[in-house]
């Protein structure tokens, strides 16, 4: 495990599974999801698939515009959301719009977003093999 300390954010790089904490108050937009991305592209390359995990215990927002471009990854299997703080009105639903249908959960703990960002990965590869017997 990997940790990296952005300055919008703390990131755990696991083998196949990215679990990330926001900043309190940032503005999660296009540069971020940039910086984010080229992290992602050090670790795991453009073949290796990976499920994102982010815990939301803060309050911060988020362009969900970057959900669209990064459905364009082809090895960006899901994004599991962790939220703690159930006061606060979730994005969820309106985000989950923006990504690949069905890969953008809830999850009320890190253990269930684990398993089933584990499944994701794990349809993926079987997904992969498929067309590469196919071919």
């Amino acid at each position: 495990m990997k940790r990296v300390d952005l300055n919008f954010g703390v990131f755990e790089l696991h083998s196949q599974i990215i679990i990330g904490k926001m900043n309190e108050g940032i503005h999660y937009d296009v540069y971020k999801n940039n910086v984010f991305n080229n992290l992602i592209d050090t670790f795991y390359g453009t073949l290796k698939p990976f499920s994102f995990i982010c815990i939301r215990d803060k309050n911060y927002s988020i362009d969900p515009m970057i959900h669209r471009y990064n459905s364009k990854y082809e090895n960006f299997c899901s994004i599991a959301v962790v939220e703690r703080n159930l006061m606060n009105k979730s994005t969820v639903q309106l985000e989950s719009i923006f990504f690949k249908p069905g890969k953008f959960c809830k999850f009320l703990s890190v253990t269930e977003a684990i398993l089933w960002a584990n499944h994701q990965i794990a349809l993926k590869r079987l997904e992969t093999e498929k067309i590469n017997l196919l071919n």
